[in-house]
């Protein structure tokens, strides 16, 4: 049976603004699309350059009034969308992530970077904690469905 919940969303007051993502264990190959990234209160997707500007526009972008996130068991579908997990480690960060959007806290999207991924490497972070006010302005909801 599928679940649905909202996701608060942030947007940096100026383009390219955002904080550090922080202390994390990642999954990373400069070779794949999408790199998986985990800490205490967060993951995230580390994305190719190819990527980044369409996963940011699907996500933070104003075309889009509340753009939904679909997981399934072998796909995940941004809007309209659809990128297959293809390796043993997508599927177990898929898991790990899915398991993270049960925790009943409040869940915060927003974008991060970090110093030891490559230069204008962008990384669309979910997180229990609240991000920085004075970095970022709240925007209207994502919707995720876990199918």
């Amino acid at each position: 049976m599928a679940s649905n919940r909202f996701i608060k969303r942030y947007s940096a007051y100026y383009s390219g603004w955002c904080v550090a993502f922080g202390e994390h264990k990642a999954v990373y190959d400069e070779e794949r699309d999408i790199n998986w990234l985990h800490g205490e209160s967060q993951v995230g997707f580390a994305l190719a350059p190819k990527l980044k500007k369409v996963l940011v526009r699907e996500l933070l972008g104003r075309h889009v009034d509340i753009p939904e996130i679909t997981l399934a068991d072998a796909y995940v579908k941004i809007n309209d969308k659809c990128y297959e997990l293809r390796t043993e480690d997508d599927a177990r960060e898929f898991k790990r992530l899915k398991k993270f959007f049960e925790a009943p806290d409040d869940i915060y999207m927003f974008m991060t970077s970090h110093f030891c991924y490559p230069p204008g490497t962008k990384i669309i972070t979910f997180s229990t904690k609240k991000p920085l006010v004075i970095m970022y302005k709240e925007i209207k909801p994502l919707r995720l469905i876990v199918a």
